[in-house]
């Protein structure tokens, strides 16, 4: 049995598949099994690696269901006691998994681990080499306090979970987006969670990703809210936990955690120069709030047309720099 299994969701990313593979066979840590699942890809990814003649490597095809269904596949032919995610359009550095490794030693009961990760336009091993000197700082942290301050702090490039999780807690959620940020929030809830500090991980942006498809697509936006669960596929699942448990609504990392994502729909609402939709979100805000988040309540009290004029005003100043 393998010690990692590592997951790889492909659809088409025929550009960039191949340096994805590679950053995994070139691992200094060698005990995993490498398992590309091609979720009905047209564009031929998965031929890009049939002449990679590697016994690790497993590619499994199956007809298009998402990126999360793609994922729990890969975790139920998993073989290894930790498994390691990896985004088709990402790359590893080659001591990745040995860091990993490390974080499993240090805190064998966590259910939720994770490295850093940097964004790149390439793959700099000059990168990876000066992080050989860096010391690794490796701790238990509260998934929801280092969230609420930083979403992305652990992702679906940097982040391994070991196969009981799997196997209590089943995979991924069918979201469009932000099943990622729900599975490792749900996980947060039963497991210990820790990290290391060293940076391990290319992170690459304008591949065609799903949140960059969102953010480009115009998306009929909503007249108002009447649930807090709307808002993510995460804060849903936390309300479904609350009432399990309504004691989960008096922790201080959750209510901050919650807050941040209506913090980040309102500023997306502003943004998008829908101030009637930002009142809407912002009323969803759980006590306490933070500074920055009081400013927004005073900001909210000005009239719509107002708001609209200055966000405008704003986003013309904005695109002149």
């Amino acid at each position: 049995m393998p010690t990692f299994s590592v997951i790889i969701p492909l659809y088409n990313k025929l550009a960039y598949i191949g340096r994805s593979v590679e950053s995994v066979l070139v691992q200094s840590f060698k005990d995993f099994e490498l398992i590309v699942i091609d979720d009905g890809s047209t564009d031929g990814s998965s031929e890009e690696l049939l002449d990679i003649k590697d016994e690790r490597l497993h590619i499994l095809r199956k007809e298009n269901q998402g990126v999360g269904k793609a994922r729990n596949t890969g975790m139920q032919h998993a073989e290894g006691q930790w498994i390691a995610f990896l985004d088709a359009d990402d790359a590893w550095m080659p001591e990745h998994l040995s860091e990993l490794r490390r974080v499993t030693e240090a805190f064998p009961s966590a259910g939720l681990i994770s490295t850093r990760c940097v964004e790149s336009a390439t793959a700099d091993l000059s990168v990876a080499d000066k992080q050989k000197s860096v010391p690794s700082s490796i701790r238990s942290v509260d998934y929801f306090y280092e969230a609420s301050k930083n979403i992305g702090f652990v992702n679906s490039t940097s982040t391994a979970i070991n196969k009981d999780v799997f196997v209590k807690l089943g995979g991924f959620t069918s979201a469009v987006a932000g099943e990622d940020l729900e599975y490792w929030a749900r996980i947060a809830l039963h497991y210990p969670v820790a990290v290391s500090d060293r940076v391990t991980c290319f992170y690459f942006r304008s591949t065609g990703g799903v949140m960059e498809k969102l953010s480009t697509n115009r998306m009929r936006e909503p007249k108002g809210l009447t649930r807090i669960r709307d808002l993510s596929a995460s804060v849903a699942m936390l309300c479904d936990y609350f009432e399990k448990d309504p004691s989960l609504q008096r922790n201080p990392s959750i209510v901050a955690y919650i807050n941040s994502r209506v913090e980040n729909a309102v500023r997306g609402a502003l943004y998008r120069g829908n101030p009637k939709l930002a009142k809407s979100y912002f009323q969803f805000m759980q006590k306490p709030i933070n500074r920055k988040q009081r400013v927004y309540s005073l900001l909210l009290t000005l009239p719509c047309v107002v708001l609209q004029a200055a966000v405008m005003g704003y986003n013309w100043a904005k695109s002149l720099c």
